[in-house]
């Protein structure tokens, strides 16, 4: 996974759990959580570091 696409998945990591702080419906902020699980169990199983620990 090159750099461009860890930051990618981070980003909607965040992204996704910041809709699932501000959601109203119940189901909405499971589906927000799923997926930033999804995003970033991605990165785990590729090995990936943080986008800034990449910099180097």
């Amino acid at each position: 996974m090159n750099k461009n696409d860890v930051a990618y998945f981070y980003r909607r990591a965040e992204a996704e759990l910041e809709m699932a702080q501000t959601a109203q419906h119940p189901a909405a902020v499971k589906a927000h959580y799923l997926l930033a699980a999804h995003y970033l169990d991605s990165l785990h199983e590729a090995g990936e570091r943080r986008p800034e620990e990449l910099a180097a």
